[in-house]
């Protein structure tokens, strides 16, 4: 018997080199390819996260997930325990209040900080994929990349973050929920407005993009007007990025928009841009001179605010197609799309008040 069972040890020590450790001790390692094409290796649940730079949050924040950010940043945009005037113009920290709680690392760059919260996993929104990797040896952690940049108008795009995010964080179905939930909404978007008999122009402008700005801080790639089929007088950024950028008054006044629509990030440096140069306005931009200037929800903040170009979309859609949204209630679709991105009933009352109060004409003239 001794001789039979020193005969099995033997074998066993000669057969696992070859094919691996029992398999209680099998590594359950999978690599999942992030937006930035990177392989990443999870080998463990994940349970505790960190998420820094623009739109990291705003994207566990769609998910079940929230719950598992384990500290945040604050510094910069991400000043995520901050209370200064531009705290709730990302809507995610509406909807998650408790986030501004949670321990502060300071900066992603502050790797003793991050290794500190034991976190399985750190979402970050770098472009360069070396950066990327250099980040991940040197915290020893698995660094996933997601894509702060995604618009409406790249839905293919959108919807593969969104299946990338729910494999990531085993919430398939969550994705799946939001991907039919904002087809849903282009869907009926697009069916009012696909047989408008004539196509409304607009301007739109007060936008934040790395710091405050006027009303001339504009885009020519607003989702919210190509959403309801509308021609923004704007082109794109010149240089080629499609993000908002500066033009010149005398670029406003050679459009000439009928309407314009103004970001309430920025609605009173954008007042203040119209009154020191009130009679120009006045007397050469026709919508200033027939006070058809409104107001629409923050674009973006820290990132794109993703669900709020859906919202506005409903708003630019009432003000310049207004027989086709005759049926709509901005409450009630702005209570539906907050739900449907945040799973929570969110006030439209305290959404509005911490937004500036979009959704109504300015209070200028």
């Amino acid at each position: 018997m001794k001789k039979v069972i020193t005969l099995f040890l033997l074998l066993v020590s000669l057969v696992l080199p070859i094919f691996g450790s029992p398999v209680s001790e099998i590594s359950s390692e999978k690599g999942i390819v992030d937006m930035r094409a990177r392989e990443v290796l999870i080998n463990k649940p994940i349970e505790r996260i960190v998420a820094t730079e623009a739109g990291s949050l705003r994207l566990l924040s769609y998910f079940n997930a929230i719950d598992k950010v384990v500290a945040v940043e604050n510094s910069g945009n991400g000043k995520e325990k901050g209370d200064d005037p531009f705290f709730y113009l990302a809507t995610y920290r509406i909807a998650h209040p408790q986030l501004k709680e949670l321990p502060d690392i300071g900066s992603s760059s502050n790797f003793e900080a991050i290794i500190a919260t034991g976190a399985d996993l750190v979402i970050s929104s770098t472009v360069d994929v070396a950066k990327l990797n250099s980040y991940q040896n040197s915290l020893n952690i698995p660094v996933f990349a997601i894509d702060a940049d995604v618009e409406l108008n790249n839905l293919e795009l959108m919807i593969k973050q969104f299946l990338v995010m729910g494999e990531l964080l085993n919430e398939k179905q969550r994705a799946n929920q939001l991907i039919e939930g904002v087809k849903e909404i282009i869907e009926d978007l697009n069916r009012r407005t696909e047989s408008v008999s004539k196509i409304k122009e607009s301007y739109v402008g007060g936008m934040m993009y790395y710091g405050p700005s006027d009303l001339l801080r504009t885009t020519g790639d607003y989702d919210s007007f190509d959403l309801v089929n509308v021609n923004n007088v704007m082109s794109s950024n010149p240089i080629g990025n499609k993000q908002p950028y500066l033009t010149e008054l005398e670029h406003l006044i050679k459009t000439n928009p009928k309407v314009v629509f103004i970001d309430t990030a920025n609605e009173n440096l954008s007042k203040k841009g119209y009154l020191d140069h009130k009679e120009i306005y006045d007397n050469h931009v026709v919508a200033f001179k027939t006070k058809d200037v409104y107001k629409t929800a923050v674009y973006k903040y820290y990132g794109t605010n993703w669900e709020t170009p859906l919202i506005n979309a409903y708003y630019v859609g009432k003000i310049l197609y207004p027989e086709a949204f005759k049926d709509i209630d901005m409450k009630e679709v702005t209570q539906k799309i907050l739900k449907l991105f945040y799973q929570k009933e969110i006030s439209y009352e305290k959404f509005v008040e911490l937004q500036n109060y979009p959704f109504k004409a300015v209070q200028w003239f």
